[in-house]
């Protein structure tokens, strides 16, 4: 008699795990509570909440019967290097060090939580909702704060929405669509997902992030082109019209009055004329050049975890880990992305457009492998081109047992 009973019981376990991991990933990976504390709407502490969201989802995905992916080792190594260094060698000499191990330790537990979650049955679908919730999410509190609702912004004239710095979002946003490509094969929802990116990008003025985001969507588009001729017609029609609107607004939040931001008219002549001059930075030219000059000091062992944003300000991903780990922190991260290449090409380009977003940013990008999107982001991508996973059995019978999921 029990026995009738226990599917049901066991289906509405998993429908629980997928909405409340999905809800918390979601608004882990775009930071609205962190957003939400720094702007003064909310008195919840994101580490509360960051322990709290790590402990239900793990929670959760041990009720679900999770099974163990080799994948996590490739997605682990470099974190649990930076960890141990920052906590256990402390080699890094700055004044907020101590921030710095506490960051790290935040990074892992969560990666930890993202894992143990994409581990269970649902886990791929619960990291799509994620995707998408995230996207959303970090759309919608940028338009919130250029209607003047509430000031997320580390720079004026530029909207950043819960991720404090306008630089963030593009980045998500791709990552996010990546995950959305690479998972969804409903070409509405992604054109959807697509024009909400593009919302969330151009509130930024982010230059990286249209290029990135217009080579993926572009792309993506022109692969599904054929089967969706019709839908297409009709959003171009209805598309164009609504881009000419946004433009317009775009370049009148550039100027208040009769004072005009400089940086943000740059940024919206170089996006809107393609003027790859404007796209470069002079600025960001100079820090890469004095964090090249630091690394020459000390190519192999670095200065430590934590450096690289404390002392110099390379905006780039190679040069930052370089100059934290030295060249075997650099072999780490090279080899990381080699690997995930190689795989994708010899499985047909599965996750394709999801390493291209994660590694496209690494040229102009600083302090991102420890924010939760990434985070979600890497650990899909390891999921998805290692799909085997093992069951872990304490009995007599053999120790593991593979599973093969889609």
């Amino acid at each position: 008699m029990q026995i009738p009973l226990q599917n049901p019981i066991r289906s509405r376990i998993s429908t629980i795990h997928v909405w409340v991991c999905t809800a918390l990933i979601g608004l882990l990976s775009a930071d609205v509570v962190m957003g939400m504390f720094n702007a003064g709407l909310s008195p919840l502490k994101p580490i509360l909440f960051t322990l709290f969201a790590v402990l239900v989802t793990i929670t959760s995905s041990l009720l679900n019967k999770p099974r163990f992916a080799p994948a996590v080792f490739l997605v682990l190594l470099l974190p649990l290097v930076r960890v141990f260094d920052a906590i256990v060698l402390k080699r890094a000499e700055f004044t907020y060090a101590g921030q710095t191990e506490m960051d790290m330790m935040r990074m892992i537990i969560v990666l930890i939580a993202f894992l143990a979650v994409l581990a269970t049955d649902k886990g791929l679908k619960i990291a799509l909702g994620a995707a998408i919730l995230s996207i959303f999410l970090t759309t919608g509190s940028e338009i919130f704060e250029m209607l003047g609702f509430a000031k997320f912004t580390a720079i004026p004239g530029r909207f950043a929405g819960f991720n404090g710095h306008p630089n963030f979002p593009p980045i998500l946003m791709c990552e996010m669509l990546g995950i959305a490509f690479a998972l969804c094969q409903n070409f509405r929802l992604n054109f959807l997902l697509i024009v909400t990116a593009y919302v969330g990008v151009g509130l930024t003025y982010g230059r990286s992030g249209f290029v990135v985001l217009t080579l993926m969507s572009g792309l993506y588009i022109l692969m599904n082109a054929r089967r969706n001729m019709n839908f297409l017609i009709v959003c171009v029609a209805i598309t164009i019209p609504l881009a000419g609107i946004g433009v317009a607004v775009l370049q009148s939040q550039t100027q208040k009055g009769i004072i005009k931001n400089k940086d943000t008219t740059d940024r919206m002549d170089a996006i809107l004329n393609l003027d790859f001059d404007k796209l470069k930075s002079p600025e960001r030219a100079k820090d890469v050049g004095d964090a090249m000059e630091a690394v020459f000091k000390r190519p192999f062992l670095g200065y430590g975890t934590g450096v690289s944003g404390a002392r110099w300000a390379p905006h780039n991903e190679y040069v930052s880990l370089w100059l934290e780990l030295g060249f075997p922190g650099l072999v780490l991260f090279v080899g990381t992305y080699v690997i995930l290449i190689m795989r994708s090409i010899m499985t047909g380009g599965k996750a394709g457009f999801l390493i291209f977003a994660m590694l496209a940013f690494t040229p102009a990008g600083q302090g991102r492998i420890e924010t939760p999107h990434f985070l979600l982001a890497m650990s899909t991508a390891g999921l998805i081109l290692w799909p085997t996973r093992y069951k872990i059995v304490l009995n007599n019978s053999p120790s593991t047992t593979p599973v093969h999921t889609p």
